[in-house]
């Protein structure tokens, strides 16, 4: 679905702005305004004008919280942290203007769900001798208490997306409004812990998912028999992964399926992938390096590579790449999963879906969203309506049933 740029990298990063117009995360207008003023691949002009679009819509908010218009003021600093956080995005790791911006990001966004009155708790989890940042979001009881034991959704980000982002990627007012808790937390190598504590990615992430329940289960507000797991982007490799290890998890959502990434990134060009595996290092980094000055869609990716895995070469992420799959350990998922891909999804294909399913076994169903359906980008964010609907009936269903016993989707593609 192009919005408006050549840049695959540019457009796609529009169309993720823009998708948070379907709870209050952005505008439209808003978006289409700030992209006109950008040159096709100009990565300085990205930073500033959407840093521009965010500091106006800023202001707004401040000045409607000052005359105590604090519904106009949430929903404008909602926004602000969407255009803070997409000004961000094309910046190098150790931009001096990344931190500030990324702050800004999270202070509008916590200052929106003050002026709205969400129902929030900011939390940390215990993890190898510091902590991970989240929020627990509890709907109220009728009595306006939250102490009913909810079932219990815990968000995972991907390979760039913030705890903040989550609340509109994963449709928490959505969630809410449902009667689910929701649980948004970072781990290594996202928001946070990776800008300011350095901690990069990893594989195994049981162990990061792991005492986030054991948090959890000591909550009241947390049925810890009802905890789904979702992940997002690359996190479909975490959720998974987590839900593989751990038999706490009651259900898993991977949105979008992300079971094998160095497949997944070699899908465009298999036959050259595979021959660069066994191609001598300086090759594949003169390669890339050549590839990362005359594409922003590869300098980027490149550079977000290495900040998140920790690596410095090319060579070291194909290896790395090669460290998250699933091929080997999907059967020992044994609860519920719900599989979501798109037609036209650009970083991972299709059937990939259809093998993990297949490698899952049975407790796995799957929805493809089609093209028409204008949700067939990656992580559907042309319609995150269409997407967090079948994500919340699926786990309505599910979690009121037993772990054997996977809810359906509607899905013409598959007739599941």
């Amino acid at each position: 679905m192009r919005v408006h740029f050549r840049s695959t990298a540019f457009d796609y990063q529009t169309l993720r702005a823009m998708a948070y117009t379907t709870f209050d995360g952005a505008e439209v207008g808003e978006v289409l305004a700030t992209v006109d003023r950008i040159p096709d691949g100009d990565a300085e002009s990205w930073y500033e004008e959407w840093s521009r679009t965010a500091t106006l819509v800023e202001r707004a908010a401040d000045d409607a919280l000052d005359v105590g218009r604090s519904r106009t003021a949430g929903h404008a600093f909602h926004r602000a942290h969407t255009y803070y956080r997409t000004a961000e995005f094309f910046l190098d790791p150790d931009d001096e203007r990344r931190p500030p911006t990324y702050e800004r990001s999270r202070e509008t966004f916590r200052a929106g769900l003050n002026a709205l009155d969400v129902p929030v708790e900011r939390v940390t989890f215990p993890y190898e001798g510091t902590t991970l940042p989240g929020y627990l979001f509890v709907p109220s009881d009728g009595d306006g208490s939250a102490t009913t034991p909810r079932p219990t959704v815990v968000c995972l980000g991907g390979f760039d997306s913030l705890a903040e982002e989550l609340y509109f990627l994963c449709g928490v007012p959505e969630a809410l409004a449902r009667g689910f808790a929701v649980v948004l937390f970072e781990g290594p190598g996202q928001g946070a812990p990776l800008r300011e504590d350095g901690l990069t990615a990893r594989p195994d992430w049981e162990h990061v998912v792991g005492p986030v329940l054991d948090e959890l289960e000591r909550r009241e507000e947390v049925d810890d028999e009802r905890i789904a797991l979702v992940g997002v982007s690359f996190g479909g490799y975490y959720a998974p992964r987590a839900a593989a290890f751990d038999g706490r998890v009651a259900a898993c959502v991977a949105f979008d399926h992300m079971h094998d990434l160095w497949r997944a990134s070699a899908d465009d060009a298999p036959r050259l992938a595979r021959a660069m595996l066994y191609a001598p290092d300086a090759l594949v980094n003169r390669l890339a390096a050549l590839g990362e000055r005359t594409s922003v869609d590869a300098g980027w990716l490149m550079a977000n590579s290495r900040w998140v895995f920790g690596i410095d070469t090319a060579a070291e992420l194909q290896r790395t790449l090669r460290e998250y799959s699933l091929t080997a350990d999907a059967r020992r998922i044994d609860c519920p999963t719900l599989v979501l891909a798109g037609e036209d999804d650009h970083f991972v294909p299709v059937g990939l879906a259809d093998e993990f399913v297949e490698l899952v076994g049975e407790t796995a169903v799957r929805r493809v969203f089609r093209t028409e359906e204008g949700a067939a980008e990656h992580c559907q964010v042309g319609n995150l309506t269409l997407a967090t609907d079948t994500i919340y009936d699926w786990l309505t269903e599910t979690l009121a049933a037993s772990r054997s016993s996977p809810g359906t989707v509607s899905d013409s593609t598959t007739g599941v």
